[in-house]
């Protein structure tokens, strides 16, 4: 190692560390800023034998990290000054940066998923590079990260993972927070782990290239366990530990060793450098613009936006749903040769809980990739693989365990892309089985997309009968640049898709509109007449809309437009301003009635003055119960939708 050059760049993070603290200190800075003071030998020790192409994953406290890894300092500030010039143009601040392969998210724990998929997807493209991610002792309390660990044993995940105990998380001391050894956290799941307690760039420069050399040459994981210290307060000004312990460790200062190593005059030359080479920083960032958020939004969301498609989604067959969705997989895996799919029993011979991918794992060896139940590690590994030039399809087995998920769905998923820049696309595709009817009980029978609607720049597009469920699956999965999710209505994958004759599904008229991303539709059963009530509706609950439907104008004289929905989020607003004619507008969800998608519709076209009168219908603000008697007094029927439409239609 050349310890002149090492010296450089721990001495350059500390200045700019200290720095940002002093202009926080002048109400110069808003936000947060949280500090490694202490701990900068680590970082320029773990990232000194990184190639060209690999990838490092940090945390909040990422500055000497990316500084280590060769990011320029001034891009730095300016983006903690919120300026158009920084490393995301201020869109990141502090924690959420990204720089070349450097990546960093505040979020304790939820970034080691995404470190995990980046480096399976480099395992699956033969690349010989590897993934480094930084954690903490206070990660240790983030049960993803031993469903990371388990996963990277498990599939030989060439992947290095640094816990830097710096003694604290927070104010809460390592002692009161961790339990057992944090070596034997990482060993249990049969991850080589090495542990050292030291500062000496010298010392810590040999323990990480044997690290990394053992990454690099077995491709199976490491973790490299360094017991630091960080001198600085968590974050700002937030300090209650012991003054004599923190004087202690001042001793082990990294600062310290180097000038005993090569004089303490050498070390204040480098500091003076480093001072007065901040201060033109902020003198030429403080001319710098702000970044104006809109346009860069609007920007962002047309990068992002799927190819327009002039052909028609309508169903032209009666072929078994679970049949289409089976047969798009197959055709995407035969023709992107990037598509590998995830998930729990998803292998042959089972095939699914569902049987959608069965004989799949036969004929696509290694595309098919059979998981651990750990939801939220799969969801988080699949963000990672999509930004290392695969597209993941991740199936959830039950659509109630996308709870599990919503860290990485919220948190990393959907901002990588507008936070790093629009070049870093994020095409994960989420299969999620959703809703009742097969008496599953409170925790697997849940509808719970309202839950989901509404994330930006987070795609929903939900299935049902009346759509060439095998075309738009293939136009959704072909076209994703963002995270999508979509929801398969668990009782239709027995069902048959309503096949278009001349224009007409049974004995409803057909209307197909797509001004959004998916197309919708409108059924009615007189086109010529103006309709008494409008119902918007989509997935497992169309059949039921269009059965009460008939029914009322059978017997009541009662005409109903049916808006049919294939994207629930965005909703699809110039659709359905386009189809809905009617004055009475209702919505029918399968998912609990409270803050449901309903009301999101309403509160839009009652905002545009669409309708005059609005109802509402969904199961009932209570858990699902078990089995299919009582399951039925919760959702909503066909007399349920029929009476509300009288009440209303009065």
């Amino acid at each position: 190692m050349n310890l002149t050059k090492s010296a450089e760049l721990i001495i350059k993070i500390r200045v700019f560390e200290e720095k940002i603290l002093d202009l926080f200190s002048q109400n110069k800075l808003s936000g947060t800023t949280h500090t490694c003071i202490g701990q900068e030998a680590v970082a320029v020790a773990a990232l000194s034998y990184i190639s060209k192409g690999d990838h490092v994953f940090s945390n909040h406290r990422c500055h000497g990290h990316y500084i280590a890894y060769g990011g320029s300092s001034k891009a730095l500030l300016s983006e903690i000054m919120s300026k158009s010039n920084g490393l995301c143009q201020g869109r990141g601040g502090s924690q959420h940066i990204r720089f070349n392969e450097f990546y960093s998210n505040g979020i304790q724990g939820g970034i080691v998923p995404g470190a995990l998929g980046m480096a399976f997807a480099d395992k699956l493209n033969n690349n010989n590079t590897i993934t480094i991610v930084f954690i903490g002792d206070g990660t240790l309390g983030q049960g993803i990260v031993y469903e990371c660990f388990n996963m990277a044993s498990l599939f030989k995940i060439p992947i290095l993972f640094i816990i830097e105990n710096n003694q604290y998380a927070m104010s809460t001391s390592v002692n009161s927070a961790v339990s057992g050894t944090i070596a034997e956290r990482s060993k249990a799941f049969g991850i080589k782990t090495e542990e050292i307690t030291s500062n000496d760039i010298e010392v810590l420069d040999e323990i990480f290239k044997k690290a990394i050399c053992h990454v690099k040459e077995d491709h199976s994981p490491f973790c490299q366990i360094v017991n630091t210290y960080r001198l600085s307060p968590h974050s700002k000004g937030d300090d209650h530990r012991d003054v004599n312990e923190i004087n202690t460790w001042k001793t082990k200062d990294p600062i310290a060793y180097l000038e005993m190593k090569l004089g303490k005059d050498f070390c204040e030359n480098i500091k003076e450098k480093y001072q007065h080479q901040m201060q033109d920083f902020i003198n030429e960032i403080e001319k710098e613009d702000y970044l104006y958020v809109k346009k860069y939004t609007d920007d962002y969301n047309k990068s992002i936006s799927w190819k327009d498609s002039n052909e028609s989604f309508l169903a032209n067959n009666n072929e078994k749903v679970l049949v289409h969705i089976r047969s798009a997989l197959e055709e995407l895996l035969e023709s992107e040769k990037n598509i590998v799919i995830l998930g729990e029993d998803i292998s042959d011979p089972y095939g699914g809980t569902f049987k959608v991918t069965k004989g799949l794992s036969e004929r696509y060896v290694g595309k098919i990739i059979n998981t651990p139940i750990s939801e939220s590690c799969i969801a988080g590994t699949g963000v990672g693989m999509a930004m290392n030039g695969i597209k993941p399809i991740v199936e959830i087995m039950f659509g109630d365990f996308i709870s599990l998920c919503f860290d990485q769905l919220l948190n990393h998923a959907v901002k990588y892309g507008w936070i790093y820049g629009s070049n870093i696309n994020i095409p994960v595709i989420y299969r999620v089985p959703m809703g009742g009817g097969r008496g599953y009980g409170p925790t697997h029978s849940q509808s719970l997309e309202k839950f989901l609607v509404g994330i930006p720049f987070l795609k929903i597009l939900a299935l049902s009968t009346l759509f060439d469920v095998k075309k738009l699956f293939r136009f959704a999965v072909s076209g994703c640049k963002t995270p999508l999710i979509i929801i398969e209505n668990k009782k239709m994958y027995g069902e048959r898709t309503r096949k278009c004759t001349n224009g007409r599904i049974g004995n409803f008229y057909v209307e197909e509109v797509k001004q959004c991303t998916f197309p919708s539709i409108k059924l009615s059963l007189d086109k010529n007449m103006k309709c008494d009530v409008g119902i918007i509706t989509y997935g497992g609950m169309v059949e039921l809309a269009m059965e009460a439907a008939e029914e009322l104008m059978l017997r009541d004289e009662i005409s109903i437009e049916i808006i049919v929905l294939s994207q629930i989020s965005p909703v699809p607003k110039e659709d359905i301003m386009t189809l809905l004619t009617s004055d009475i507008v209702g919505t029918l969800e399968e998912g609990t009635l409270a803050n449901g998608i309903g009301a999101e519709l309403i509160s839009i076209l009652s905002e545009t003055r669409k309708a005059s009168k609005f109802f509402r219908l969904g199961t009932q603000d209570c858990p699902i119960p078990n089995g299919s008697i009582l399951e039925e007094q919760v959702f909503p029927n066909k007399k349920d939708i029929i009476d509300i439409i009288k009440k209303y239609n009065d």
